[in-house]
């Protein structure tokens, strides 16, 4: 069995910091459905591996089944004063900014 936090750490390629600046951008706010999942990847971010919980590793098993779906997908159109798709900002509110 692979172990969670391991491929958490592999996917996800933005900084604690970096996330923080991106929620605070009026753009990511165009793709997800509330804030859930940007929250949520911020305190997994926040919290050391070796102190998750049973939620924290089924929230991190949400972002990486999340993060390998939708890399793999289109990128479509640029949402309007962002200069990136939906995908994008979708994508960067789980912790995974594909232009990296």
């Amino acid at each position: 069995m692979t172990n969670t936090k391991t491929i958490y750490k592999e996917l996800t390629n933005m900084t604690l910091s970096e996330l923080q600046k991106w929620k605070k951008n009026p753009c990511s706010k165009k793709a997800s459905i509330g804030r859930t999942a940007i929250n949520r990847n911020l305190k997994l971010l926040s919290r050391m591996k070796n102190k998750w919980t049973k939620t924290d590793i089924a929230e991190a098993k949400k972002a990486i089944s999340f993060i390998k779906r939708h890399s793999v997908a289109k990128k479509g159109k640029e949402v309007k004063g962002c200069g990136v798709s939906k995908r994008t900002i979708a994508l960067k509110n789980w912790a995974y900014d594909p232009n990296k």
